[in-house]
């Protein structure tokens, strides 16, 4: 495979086209959803923070294979601060984040019928289904590395 490259003097040599790339030693999986017609932004989000997670972390398939877990909220307020820059915004209201070390790790924790159990009545109550994933590697620049998957944190620009 080639790869097309541009003539051009890197700022950074650790993003030169020679460096290898950071990724984490773990696989992220995107998990994008909307709030379910008929309920307000507020109990989407305060539902999603407290009794939703809470059954999520207290099933053994998510502490035996979950690194780490994080939540994106966008709020309306947010939505319309992204549409006043006159880009694409993602029609989506969360966005929720696992790490995971390996894609069977993943799956176990995707397949469990004690997760499903506890989740799928709840998920129902408060977002809209089917859910849309993205999955891949991250590759991290700049900031710490999350301590629960033992990355290496990017690089330092000044200010840091």
């Amino acid at each position: 495979m080639s790869i097309q490259k541009i003539d051009y003097e890197f700022i950074h040599p650790e993003l030169n086209y020679e460096a290898e790339p950071n990724f984490q030693p773990a696989i992220k999986v995107s998990v994008y959803f909307k709030k379910r017609e008929g309920i307000t932004s507020e109990t989407f989000f305060h539902h999603w923070q407290t009794v939703h997670a809470d059954l999520a972390v207290a099933t053994e398939a998510f502490q035996h294979h979950i690194l780490r877990y994080a939540q994106h909220h966008q709020t309306p307020e947010m939505k319309e601060r992204a549409r006043s820059l006159g880009e694409g915004v993602l029609d989506y209201d969360g966005c929720a984040q696992l790490w995971v070390r390996t894609w069977d790790d993943w799956m176990a924790f995707y397949s469990s019928k004690e997760y499903a159990a506890a989740l799928s009545d709840d998920c129902n109550f408060f977002m809209q289904l089917p859910m849309t994933y993205m999955i891949g590697y991250e590759n991290l620049i700049v900031g710490d590395a999350s301590t629960a998957i033992g990355g290496k944190d990017g690089f330092r620009t000044q200010g840091q």
